[in-house]
């Protein structure tokens, strides 16, 4: 099989169909596998998750946002980082009842999210919200106008639904990269958020650390289109945000 880097039209295509149509696609061979660096701990901000578990014992999670959420380029939902990060959760909190609703949508960004909040996040009464945002933006050209309103309304909401929310900003892959938008929208992301008192996890800056300072392949972080995740890097993506989340759930839970 040709590779997409040899081959960027056709990759073009197939990527864009999956995250039109939802399709799977497989896993690049993977021969050496480099050590997970999960980078330095993010102090995220989720005071009403924390009180959740400290005094309920419980607590929900709903992950929401695009393919990288869904999990295209995973073997299974399992491996997604949405599964890996609730079998850390309940290694880390074992007494504690704790689920991970993965509500990743592909193809979707910040507008079609925000159409299923109600169903998607609302309804399912989460204690937090991880909110995957932008990276379809950059890839549809779709410029920034609306993008910080419309981000905002959707924080305001999961705060008047009675949840945290932790945004996650743009995946690190050559769609993304050498775009003009990049700096601006991850600024955009940080500001806005930072404007609406939640947290952001710096994906971007995670991934890049891996490519350029570690030189993980391109090829172990990505599968064969250039855009999507592989089994590694959701699975030290998970391990990265359960870094930083652990520390601001347990400031209150009990561990045993």
């Amino acid at each position: 099989m040709r590779t997409c880097f040899s081959t960027a039209r056709l990759c073009a295509r197939l990527a864009l169909a999956a995250l039109i149509a939802g399709t799977a696609l497989p896993a690049v061979a993977q021969n050496a596998t480099p050590a997970c660096t999960t980078g330095p701990v993010v102090s995220l901000r989720v005071p009403k998750a924390a009180e959740a578990l400290a005094t309920k014992r419980a607590l929900t999670i709903v992950a929401i946002g695009s393919s990288s959420t869904t999990g295209v380029g995973a073997s299974s939902s399992a491996r997604t980082y949405p599964g890996v990060l609730e079998a850390l959760l309940k290694q880390r909190f074992p007494s504690a009842d704790i689920r991970v609703i993965n509500r990743g949508g592909n193809g979707e960004d910040v507008p079609e999210n925000l159409a299923r909040f109600e169903r998607d996040v609302r309804d399912q009464k989460p204690d937090l919200v991880l909110w995957q945002v932008g990276t379809n933006y950059i890839i549809r050209g779709a410029g920034l106008a609306s993008f910080g309103p419309q981000l905002r309304q959707g924080i305001d909401l999961i705060r008047d639904w009675g949840a945290d929310t932790v945004v996650i900003d743009l995946q690190y892959s050559p769609w993304v990269n050498g775009n003009a938008n990049t700096p601006g929208i991850n600024a955009l992301i940080a500001s806005t958020a930072r404007g609406a008192n939640a947290s952001v996890f710096p994906r971007y800056a995670l991934m890049k650390g891996w490519a350029e300072q570690q030189k993980v392949p391109t090829s172990q972080m990505l599968i064969f289109d250039g855009l999507h995740m592989t089994d590694w890097s959701y699975d030290c993506f998970a391990k990265s945000l359960a870094a930083s989340l652990i520390p601001a759930l347990g400031a209150r839970a009990r561990t045993n």
